[in-house]
Parts: structure tokens; C-alpha cells; sequence
């Protein structure tokens, strides 16, 4: 068994080692990822499901509530103080396979070189997991072509309908449903009832809520999405933009795009055989492109993280093209790929850690600061910020609201991020521009486990 599966093997654990190196100094403790581990945490301590995600920083509408879910699941398999993200480190290796089974053995090695895979491993965020859902979208789509099972239908609406759930960036995948409809009207039942699954808990939160959660999406994508206008030409989309993602996300150089656009440009001319799969999906690929030239927003990386798939696949099958053509030239564009993503993710971790350690550090200064404060009996401490502070705000009430010492009284602790606002003279640590202050006599916003899990219903104005 293990020599048939030899190289998934080797797969695995090359995705494993540039997912879990030097994960100490790379797993991603900010305001975000912060707020939704204490809210994840809050409802397990409570015995209560969220009934929505994350509030979108782009519009009055918030995400499906399967990315807290995960975060809960994750925080009981693995209740360490990164285990979450450990968890979606750990997904992110699952994807690697899914795109192996997928694309084949060249798919599996790029997915798990691949910059803008590992780049996002170590965080954890509504964004980052797309990688996984889209991962599951298009595997689905491989058996249901292959097999012709409507029963896989189920697998690609439930991928597609995640990916949606997750971050609207995946809408562009419901073109996925559309194309396998019409080549096969018969696959609409498996199709639909995957995405009607994923969406499910939506729907629930919406008949409980008279329609908040779509007509608040209706509003954004009618009235708010018109507040935001970043230009872009048809000519820098087609000579710039989309090359340069390429060449970032497979090996961290922007212009090592355009290398794979040549070499797939080649391969047109030669007219290459090109299966119904990959028809499909390089069609989704064009449609993708269409709709993201009329988005109005900001591009930013995590925004991208559904083409990531898309682009690892095409890339595939380009060197997989070329392969068949001449194993020799196959191979060593393969190594080249290899070598420059493995160059540039060295590079990455070393040169670019996350303030995770800055964090825990800063927190270790405060221990110490608070043991004048401290008696036998209770070491409860409860928090206040300067406005929004959230950046170390929330990463330190997490750390203490995972050892169960926030209260309601005892020791103040006050935080005012010195980045945006001009704080006050006191503090106790001035570190990174944070500004940390014990029983200081300012009277600023208290953040509990309750406000900050109540944060899930920011843009509806009410509580949850």
C-alpha cells in the first residue's frame, strides 16, 4: 500500500514541512483572528452555536456561520493556544491531496510548493479557508465528470456553496453548477442539494429574522459596493494583473507569469487535445476574470484566494502538457517551479514573521507587572481599550480569556494602540507603538467575552 502511494506520500509531507515550519513565528495572532477564536471560544463556554460568520469590513452584510463552526471544532481536537490555527494549517495540507486527486501528481507538488498556499497556512481566517472549500469544489467536479454519479453533484454544491459561505471572492464558483448543468440537466439534483446544505444555516437565520441577512447582501451589492471605485483597465487586467498572479501565487515572482503564459500559449498553437475537465475549468477561469474586472473594491491577497486553485491547476496542466510532449522538458520546468517557490518561501518565513511572539512577549512584561496587583485568591484581571485598539486588544484578552482570568473586576488593564491614536502618558509597556496601562484612571470601552462575541451582529444593530 505504501509503495503504491509513494509519492502522495512525499506529497504530504513536503505540504507538511512548508505548512508547520517555523509555525512558532508564523501563526497569525491579530485583531481578526483574535476575535473570532474568543468568539468561538464564548459560544463553546456557553453551549451555543453562532447563527451567523464574520461581518464583512466591505459592506452591511456578514458570511455563513461555518467558519466559526470550524474554529470550535478545531479549539475542542486541539485546545492548545494556537490550535485553531493548527487546525487550519492542517486543512490547508488536506487541500494539497484534494488537489492531487484532482489534477494528478504534478497538481499535488505545486499545491504544496505553491507561495500563496503557504504564504496563508499559518492564518486563520474566513479567507483563508476558501482555499480549502474550492479545493473540495473542484475535486467534486473531477469524480462528477469521471463517474458520471450524480451523488458527486453533492460534493461540488456543498464546495461551492462553503466557498460562498466562507467569502463572497467565491462567487465566480457557481459557474461551476451552471456548466456541469447544461452539459448534464440530470446532475441538478446532487448540484442543488449541495449547495442548498452549505446554505442552510443561512436560511434558517433568515426565516428566524424576517430576510436580514439577504436583504442586507441585496443592499450591498445594489447601493454599497457603489461606495468603492479602484480603476483598472481591460489592457492592465490582461497585461498585468492576471500574469502577475500567477507568477505570485505559484513562486513569488510577479513576472514568472508571463513565463506561464508563453508556455501555455505554446501549447495553443500546437492545438493540444484538452479534456472536458479542464474545458471547464479554464472556462470558469474566463468567467472569474469578467467578474472580477467589474468589482469595485480593493484587491487585496486575501481576496485572491479563490483563484489560487484555479491557477495551481492550470499550471499543472500546463507542465503536465509538456510533459507528455518531452518528459526531460516536463520535468525541469516541474524543478524550476519547485526551486524558485521553495527559494522564495525560505525566504518568506524567515524575512517576514507574524506578531504572534511580539504578543506573547508583551504578555510575559505584563505578568510581571501585575504581580504587585495579584492575591491568592483571584488573579482575575477585565480589559479596556482606546477606541478601536483592536490589533492588541483582542490578540491579549485572548490570551487571558483561554486561561479563564477575564472578570468583570480586579486588575484594570487598558490598551491604546500607539499606530493610530495618541495615547496617554502611564503606560506601563510601550512596545510595537502599543501602549499597555494598569488601573490607570481613564475610563475607555470594556471588552468582555460577551461584547466581543456580540460583535457577530455588528452590522444588524442588534445582539445575537
Amino acid at each position: 500500500m505504501i509503495k503504491k502511494h509513494w509519492g502522495l506520500i512525499v506529497i504530504i509531507l513536503v505540504a507538511i514541512f512548508w505548512r508547520f515550519w517555523n509555525f512558532d513565528n508564523r501563526w497569525v495572532l491579530n485583531q481578526d483572528q483574535a476575535r473570532d477564536a474568543i468568539i468561538g471560544l464564548y459560544a463553546l463556554r456557553h453551549n451555543i452555536w453562532p447563527e451567523i460568520g464574520s461581518p464583512s469590513s466591505a459592506g452591511p452584510f456578514n458570511f455563513g456561520p461555518w467558519y466559526d463552526w470550524l474554529i470550535m471544532f478545531w479549539e475542542k481536537v486541539i485546545p492548545t493556544i494556537n490550535g485553531p490555527w493548527i487546525g487550519f494549517a492542517m486543512m490547508s495540507v488536506v487541500s494539497v491531496i484534494l488537489y492531487y486527486l484532482t489534477g494528478g501528481w504534478i497538481a499535488g507538488i505545486l499545491a504544496a510548493v505553491a507561495v500563496g498556499q503557504v504564504e496563508n497556512a499559518p492564518d486563520m481566517l474566513n479567507t483563508v479557508i476558501v482555499g480549502f472549500s474550492s479545493g473540495l469544489a473542484w475535486w467534486g467536479t473531477k469524480k462528477l465528470i469521471k463517474t458520471d454519479k450524480w451523488k458527486w453533484g453533492i460534493v461540488v454544491g456543498a464546495g461551492v456553496g462553503l466557498s460562498i459561505n466562507f467569502h463572497f471572492q467565491s462567487l465566480g464558483l457557481l459557474a461551476i453548477l451552471v456548466a456541469i448543468i447544461i452539459f448534464d440537466i440530470k446532475k441538478i439534483f446532487g448540484l442543488g442539494l449541495g449547495l442548498l446544505i452549505s446554505f442552510l444555516p443561512l436560511i434558517v437565520f433568515d426565516i428566524k429574522r424576517n430576510g436580514m441577512w439577504i436583504n442586507s447582501v441585496i443592499e450591498y451589492y445594489t447601493v454599497g459596493v457603489n461606495r468603492f471605485y479602484v480603476p483598472v483597465r481591460w489592457l492592465t487586467e490582461i497585461r498585468d494583473f492576471w500574469p502577475q498572479l500567477f507568477g505570485s501565487i505559484t513562486v513569488g515572482i510577479n513576472n514568472f507569469g508571463y513565463i506561464w503564459l508563453i508556455l501555455g500559449l505554446i501549447l495553443m498553437i500546437k492545438k493540444t487535445k484538452v479534456d472536458r475537465f479542464w474545458w471547464i475549468l479554464m472556462v470558469i477561469f474566463l468567467i472569474d476574470i469578467f467578474l472580477m474586472r467589474n468589482y469595485k473594491g480593493v484587491r487585496s491577497r486575501e481576496y485572491m484566494i479563490v483563484f489560487h486553485g484555479m491557477i495551481i491547476l492550470i499550471c499543472s496542466w500546463i507542465v503536465g502538457e509538456y510533459y507528455k510532449l518531452n518528459k526531460y522538458v516536463g520535468l525541469l520546468i516541474l524543478g524550476i517551479v519547485v526551486s524558485l517557490a521553495g527559494v522564495k518561501n525560505r525566504q518568506n518565513i524567515k524575512q517576514n514573521p507574524s506578531q504572534a511572539q511580539a504578543v506573547l512577549e508583551i504578555k510575559e512584561e505584563l505578568e510581571n507587572g501585575l504581580k504587585p496587583f495579584r492575591t491568592k485568591d483571584d488573579n482575575k484581571i477585565y480589559f479596556e481599550q482606546y477606541q478601536q485598539s483592536d490589533m492588541i486588544s483582542m490578540p491579549m484578552f485572548y490570551l487571558y480569556y483561554r486561561e479563564n482570568r477575564v472578570g468583570n473586576a480586579g486588575t484594570k488593564i487598558s490598551f491604546c494602540d500607539g499606530n493610530r491614536y495618541i495615547c496617554p502618558k502611564g503606560e506601563i509597556i510601550n512596545k510595537n507603538k502599543y501602549f499597555i496601562y494598569i488601573n490607570s484612571r481613564e475610563s475607555w470601552d470594556k471588552l468582555t467575552g460577551e461584547n466581543i462575541y456580540d460583535r457577530l451582529m455588528v452590522n444588524y444593530g442588534v445582539k445575537n
